[in-house]
């Protein structure tokens, strides 16, 4: 129903599992060239609600890319006896800067029963959305 901002990766150098962001997964392809690249990410995680967020950061530390995505579940029960959490409605948020400092953003909300693929909305602002 959604898709990962991460996926894991083995690291046999530090024995550690490192991540790496699909930065440009929302992107439009003809600005990827456009926008400031990311050179490191802070990941976290909410595993109680469902969330995340990363952070993409550039060579001096600045913030140039974010992702964050919220799952609201609620409970569901096929027979009354045993009950199962569904996902009710998923917003995610993904966010480049450009070199001029401003922000274009693509937000996607799927709710629960709706048919049609949700279809992101993008939008130029000064800041990063929080």
């Amino acid at each position: 129903m959604f898709h990962t901002l991460y996926r894991a990766e083995h690291s046999a150098c530090h024995g550690q599992r490192p991540r790496r962001v699909a930065w440009t997964a929302e992107l439009p392809p003809d600005l990827i060239g456009v926008v400031v690249p990311p050179v490191r990410f802070d990941i976290a995680q909410d595993h109680l609600i469902v969330a995340d967020r990363s952070l993409g950061l550039d060579a001096q530390g600045q913030a140039c890319f974010c992702a964050f995505r919220h799952v609201q579940t609620a409970l569901r029960s096929d027979d009354d006896e045993f009950f199962y959490e569904a996902p009710v409605r998923i917003e995610t948020v993904t966010a480049w800067r450009l070199p001029d400092r401003r922000w274009i953003t693509s937000r996607k909300v799927v709710q629960e029963g709706c048919s049609v693929a949700a279809v992101p909305q993008l939008s130029l602002s000064r800041g990063m959305p929080r």
